[in-house]
């Protein structure tokens, strides 16, 4: 994959996640002449990506000669003392609600987040934004799994705490001031043409086992599952949001698992998701499998993680140009993800009118 030379903080930040991930020493050569303000666009951008605590692992490794300036480590180290605080308050309550719902009958999987952290090097350094679950019936001769997920919100609300469930692949609530989204179907199975089958593949492979938490076990996906839904998972951000944490999981997800594709899934566009996802891993994160693909989507991945073509850098300053750049970006995402994803742009423009019809403010910002 040939590409223009990156900045010099981007190195550093990928040297630093791929000594992370590999629990390796970071290659010394990218950090000799590393200048201040080198140091603080690296931690800056390791932040801003959801990868900054994985990377301090990687600044914890080098000779303390080339480590950053003293007021960017201090900065830097009690972030990640933040997150690690953080992580252990998740940890406790996705024990804990599980624990609940068991009590009625419900069982709880954890997908993502706590329960993919803990195939990384250091658990409490792999960064996450909510708990997602998937809950169903622990005695189908009781309740079925669609009883068993309506009566886990059911349960919460009975707590006085609110429960949207407007959403059609998942509810949404907080527990204990988390944000917990309580999924109906890992995938929206309306979205695009691959959906239905990604949702039953995954269905049929959730198999789910106890992990040990700091907090006690919950139950996880099994690595067939793991490594369609991390896939999937980028595969949905590509465009609209995807980051270094998305590329990291799933360099975790292959040093694990290797590449483990489910037959059901070949044939289709993923392929060719999972052929650029795994080019940048190889290339920027140390891992090393051996497959053929689409550079130019691996290349377009890498744009869209480190600088999006639609970022909010330069807004439009009227109502008319955010109109312009507003359609401008829908169009182009479709673009980018309908390589990977088969979607009608037709049920696209129509979900953006309805939304905005929903919130009419929403349609100048």
């Amino acid at each position: 994959m040939k590409t223009a030379p990156l900045p010099q903080h981007v190195r550093m930040l990928f040297a630093l996640l791929r000594a992370s991930l590999n629990e390796t020493t970071p290659e010394i050569s990218y950090f000799q002449n590393s200048t201040e303000k080198e140091w603080k666009d690296c931690y800056h951008l390791a932040a801003k990506q959801g990868v900054m605590a994985l990377a301090w692992d990687g600044v914890a490794k080098l000779p303390k000669d080339i480590q950053p300036p003293l007021a960017i480590k201090i900065t830097w180290a009690t972030g990640v003392e933040r997150y690690e605080q953080k992580y252990n308050r998740y940890c406790e309550t996705i024990v804990q609600l599980s624990e609940f719902y068991k009590q009625h009958g419900i069982s709880t999987m954890q997908i993502k987040g706590v329960g993919l952290s803990t195939l990384y090097p250091i658990p409490s350094h792999r960064e996450g934004g909510d708990i997602d679950i998937y809950t169903y019936s622990a005695a189908p001769y009781k309740l079925t799994d669609n009883e068993a997920n309506s009566l886990a919100d059911t349960l919460i609300q009975e707590q006085g705490i609110e429960v949207d469930t407007s959403y059609p692949k998942h509810s949404h609530f907080y527990y204990n001031s988390i944000p917990i989204e309580n999924h109906k179907t890992f995938v929206n199975v309306k979205d695009y043409k691959e959906a239905p089958l990604v949702n039953e593949t995954l269905i049929k492979q959730m198999n789910p086992q106890k992990t040990e938490l700091p907090a006690g076990d919950i139950l996880t996906p099994s690595p067939a599952f793991n490594t369609l839904f991390i896939a999937l998972h980028a595969f949905q951000h590509y465009g609209s949001g995807l980051a270094l944490h998305h590329l990291c999981d799933w360099a975790v997800i292959l040093k694990n698992y290797g590449l483990n594709i489910p037959d059901t899934i070949t044939g289709t566009k993923l392929l060719k998701g999972f052929a650029a996802l795994t080019f940048l891993c190889n290339k920027y994160l140390g891992t090393n499998i051996q497959i053929t693909g689409d550079d130019d989507i691996s290349q377009s991945m890498l744009d869209e993680i480190l600088s999006p073509k639609y970022s909010e850098n330069n807004p439009p300053k009227n109502k008319i140009g955010v109109l312009i750049y507003k359609t401008k970006r829908l169009l182009y995402n479709h673009k980018i993800k309908n390589s990977i994803l088969t979607m009608s742009l037709s049920k696209r423009i129509f979900s953006s009118i309805v939304a905005h019809i929903r919130n009419p403010k929403s349609i100048f910002n």
